[in-house]
């Protein structure tokens, strides 16, 4: 029983594709699902993107950037007001536009890697497969830290970070 997901347990994984472009939604599908990755959800529109983020809970988002109506920079704003602030949810950002602005525009907005289009299949399913297994070790890493916090501790460490409950003493 080893840290890092085995096969099946990354083969379960929630994955969501977002992209305009019916081609690519269907042509990341194919593919993954070649990978043994069966829980695959994608959008086309970019405004149901939060609507289908909630819903569906994924453990890995591809994310294109160059969307009409709702672009990815927003899409990803959305993604992350929907979440909570110690969740950590890979994003792997796409576009055909791979400039270095763009993927340091992406970076600093919050997503965790970047990919441009057209992608090496190999190398985005070794980016797929890394994205998970930090996913995966972080939720472990968390539900280990929560088993181990007494009422107390989680009170004490609340209370420092500002979100207890009460009055905080300035000094």
């Amino acid at each position: 029983d080893g840290l890092l997901p085995n096969e099946q347990q990354l083969g379960a994984a929630r994955i969501l594709i977002i992209d305009d472009e019916e081609s690519y939604v269907r042509g990341l599908e194919w593919l993954l699902r070649q990978a043994r990755f069966q829980n695959l959800q994608g959008v086309t529109r970019s405004t149901r993107a939060r609507e289908v983020f909630v819903g569906f809970q994924p453990d890995l988002v591809f994310l294109d950037l160059r969307m009409p109506e709702l672009d990815g920079f927003a899409v990803l704003e959305q993604l992350r007001q929907s979440m909570s602030a110690d969740e950590f949810l890979p994003v792997l950002a796409m576009t055909g536009y791979n400039e270095e602005e763009t993927r340091r525009r992406a970076l600093a907005a919050g997503a965790t890697d970047f990919l441009g289009k057209p992608f090496d299949n190999t190398e985005l399913l070794l980016r797929v497969k890394i994205l998970l297994q930090t996913r995966f070790l972080y939720k472990q890493a968390r539900d280990a830290q929560a088993r181990q916090e007494t009422p107390s501790s989680a009170r004490k460490r609340r209370t420092a970070s500002g979100k207890g409950s009460g009055p905080r003493s300035l000094g």
